[in-house]
């Protein structure tokens, strides 16, 4: 089953239309349509629990859950091992990752990505890659390049339909790297932007800018998003709200403004943020160095 133009729609943010393009499959119980569904409606918060409680439904339910606040992570561990394969496992790891256990999550991908497994291989891939990139011990991206090359030598050809799993890994690693073939990076965001355009691309395009210091850019898709048509995309907007803060706030302090009161927003928003936290960490750092030195 081709999930090409469902996986284009799911990884650009798309999520109403990855859900439609699902429909038009036909009722499927293959784990790699169940997975994409069930992701696009926890995405959109509409997330119904399966009544089963077996198979890839019961880690779903699970992880829907944990992403709500409610769930167990027993619940799910227990779940995965009774069905253990890609997707299973990708929802492990992404718990995981939400509870802050990063190097368990990259370990449970790479348990994924050494068996024997053929669907969702591209999919963990990604997954580690983000997580290895963004947390603590991240450095230069070189884990996650590894994670990425190591992939792609063990499987050459991959399915088109994985091709934007694959150049998101790409652009990930690249970014955390800072590298200045970072010019594939925006041509990769800016096709995204023109042929599917959405707030997760948007976002991902402004990052871009962010991080080569293109402020009017950045500032253009600011007032884009800002715009009536992209605010008339309600649940896309309330989805994308904390990040579009986050780099308002990263653009108004490079463009040497106050930040205050954007930073409010935001930590009330969304007061687990990584911004907001890292603000707070280096708060009470300093702190400390105030009073250990008054």
């Amino acid at each position: 089953m081709d999930l090409f133009t469902v996986k284009q729609q799911y990884y650009s943010g798309n999520y109403k239309q990855a859900l439609k393009e699902i429909e038009k499959l036909g009722s499927s119980d293959q784990d790699a349509v169940v997975f994409y569904r069930a992701k696009s409606l926890i995405a959109l918060g509409k997330y119904e629990k399966d009544s089963s409680q077996s198979g890839l439904a019961a880690a779903l339910n699970a992880y829907a859950d944990i992403v709500a606040g409610s769930g167990s992570f027993e619940d799910l561990e227990s779940a995965v091992s009774g069905n253990k394969n890609a997707f299973s496992l990708n929802l492990l790891a992404s718990a995981q990752a939400i509870q802050g256990q990063s190097e368990d999550a990259v370990k449970t991908c790479l348990e994924g990505l050494d068996s024997n497994e053929t669907q969702g291989l591209a999919e963990l891939v990604l997954l580690a890659v983000q997580i290895s990139a963004s947390g603590p011990s991240s450095g230069s991206g070189s884990s996650a390049s590894n994670i990425l090359q190591n992939f792609l030598a063990a499987h050459e050809e991959y399915a088109n339909e994985d091709e934007i799993i694959v150049n998101l890994a790409e652009s990930c690693v690249n970014f955390v790297a800072g590298r200045e073939i970072t010019g594939s990076n925006f041509y990769f965001y800016e096709e995204l932007c023109q042929t599917l355009p959405s707030w997760k691309s948007q976002l991902g395009l402004m990052s871009l800018h962010l991080q080569q210091s293109h402020l009017p850019e950045a500032q253009a898709i600011v007032d884009l998003l800002e715009s009536e048509y992209y605010q008339n995309q309600e649940e896309s907007a309330k989805l994308y709200a904390p990040q579009l803060l986050a780099n308002k706030i990263t653009l108004t302090a490079m463009q040497g403004a106050r930040v205050d009161e954007l930073r409010s927003q935001l930590l009330e928003l969304q007061s687990d943020h990584p911004l907001c936290q890292n603000y707070k960490t280096n708060n009470a750092k300093f702190d400390e160095v105030v009073a250990k030195y008054a």
